[in-house]
């Protein structure tokens, strides 16, 4: 597997982690996860993009 379908498949895994934490943060109503699912969520944005460039 080549090194960009590796990264594609973290950034789409980031981009899925930070809507799980938004979900649990609506579902526990515990604000706190919906800053942790905007860092996943850029995370995995960032990571795509780099991986279409390359």
């Amino acid at each position: 597997m080549s090194n960009s379908q590796n990264a594609k498949r973290s950034g789409y895994l980031f981009l899925a982690s930070g809507c799980m934490f938004f979900a649990a943060a609506i579902f526990g109503k515990q604000l706190a996860f919906c800053g942790i699912g905007v860092a996943f969520i850029a995370i995995g944005a960032t990571t795509l993009q780099k991986a279409k460039r390359g």
